[in-house]
């Protein structure tokens, strides 16, 4: 008998203003991938993607990841498109790799921060042992201080079965709350990845008692959630001066209106000017200045090469719209 393979197809569902991953399993014999993950159909009826009467909606597949839950199986990230291939209303993945084309040397890295939420409470996870003011989590040990660590051990070891490079993962300033690094990558290998760690992470929550939330404000009196995006091209990482700062900043702040439709619903109440946050109604760039919109890090101005932290996307970002609206201002400067 011709041995079979697993795949798990996850592709992004039609759900606004946040897409949830969704996914189903199939079999197939091994011979019948020999030229690449097969197309498969999905009823986009019940994923806000069609309708009873049209409910046929097409998943082809546009990355492989190897499956950390099963042995041997693939998860196979997948694009949504209609049945004779036209991308779906919903696909914003296909928009930044149109953007992308002809484009070369833009490298990102999201910094993608999560809250654990106690599902008996609704509050995050820890919340009662929260001190009156915050600071004990950031980067911090022992039972009292941090919580959650054994659920982003085992997303890491998951992620890294997958094959997702990690640049790092650290306890974050609220109870409950954590973040991971994605490695500077290419923009549409950072943000499918971005995706695919995400729904590594629901999967571990089914069978842990814990809601992962995106929410950019989870708690009002604490610190929100943010997916702070870094970014460079290869101009930057060559030289990136002073005059640099002004031509950046110019554009950034052009279409900062634009920007903030992408950066997350609910960024009014993560943006507020405290907190660690710039306020959403201006722009400002600044040199290792966490309060503004955009932080040019120190190093970078010392050595004068290196990339820019837009500070604005909130945890629930759909990544590749927000790569896809800073990218579209870069482009208009000398910097790409």
């Amino acid at each position: 008998m011709e041995k079979r393979i697993r795949l798990e197809y996850l592709w992004l569902d039609g759900r606004d203003p946040l897409p949830k991953v969704r996914s189903k399993t199939r079999y197939v014999n091994t011979s019948y991938i020999g030229s690449g993950i097969p197309d498969w159909n999905f009823d986009g009826g019940s994923t806000d993607q069609g309708s009873l009467e049209d409910s046929d909606r097409l998943l082809r597949c546009v990355r492989t990841y190897p499956d950390p839950f099963n042995e041997g199986g693939l998860l196979a990230f997948c694009e949504v498109c209609y049945y004779g291939g036209v991308p779906h209303e919903s696909n914003s993945r296909t928009h930044l790799a149109r953007l992308l084309k002809n484009t070369e040397g833009i490298l990102v890295g999201f910094e993608q921060e999560v809250t654990f939420i106690n599902p008996t409470t609704l509050q995050p996870l820890g919340f009662l042992l929260s001190p009156e003011k915050q600071g004990q989590y950031y980067c911090g040990a022992g039972c009292m201080n941090v919580i959650g660590r054994y659920i982003m051990d085992e997303f890491e070891k998951k992620c890294l079965g997958a094959g997702i490079e990690l640049d790092g993962i650290n306890a974050e300033v609220m109870p409950g709350q954590w973040e991971w690094q994605t490695a500077a990558q290419g923009p549409l290998k950072c943000s499918d990845d971005l995706w695919v760690s995400r729904y590594i992470l629901d999967r571990i929550s089914e069978y842990h008692p814990v809601i992962i939330s995106y929410d950019p404000k989870p708690h009002p009196d604490l610190n929100g959630a943010g997916c702070h995006t870094n970014f460079s091209t290869a101009q930057m990482r060559d030289c990136f001066v002073e005059e640099d700062y002004a031509i950046l900043s110019g554009h950034l702040e052009d279409d900062h209106d634009e920007h903030l439709k992408v950066c997350g619903a609910g960024i009014e109440s993560r943006m507020t000017g405290e907190c660690e946050t710039s306020h959403y109604s201006t722009f400002r760039l600044g040199v290792a200045d966490r309060g503004a919109s955009v932080r040019i890090p120190k190093k970078v101005k010392e050595e004068g090469a290196g990339y820019f932290e837009d500070r604005r996307p909130c945890a629930n970002i759909d990544p590749y719209k927000v790569l896809y609206s800073l990218i579209s201002s870069v482009k208009k400067s000398s910097l790409l």
